[in-house]
């Protein structure tokens, strides 16, 4: 069984063309921002410099209010109606779940 921890970034109120309204509700999985990487140079003073300038790239990376040093992976996105919505549970944007996934299953649940 393997599973993937999740957050709710997305809930919405959809209806479809006959009038059925459904709860849309999308889960990513955030996962760790790479560092930047960079090649080394042909010649020794690129090299260094290169390493001189590290250090200042990798803070200013870190510090964009955007990255928060994390990137959201779309992993899941349900489609529910009303009833169906109602049965699952109360869950909203910014909840944690845990997502299952085992012997052809998919399991939902707060985490």
């Amino acid at each position: 069984m393997s599973s993937i921890r999740g957050v709710v970034v997305s809930k919405q109120l959809v209806a479809d063309p006959t009038g059925v309204k459904y709860i849309k509700i999308d889960i990513v999985e955030e996962k760790d921002l790479p560092g930047p990487v960079i090649m080394s140079a042909p010649d020794e003073q690129a090299a260094q410099m290169a390493r001189d300038i590290m250090p200042l790239v990798s803070q200013i990376v870190r510090s964009l209010p955007f990255s928060l040093g994390k990137i959201a992976v779309p992993r899941v996105t349900l489609w529910l109606t009303e009833e169906e919505a109602e049965s699952f549970g109360d869950i909203d944007v910014g909840d944690s779940v845990e997502v299952s996934i085992a012997q052809g299953s998919i399991q939902i649940k707060p985490a």
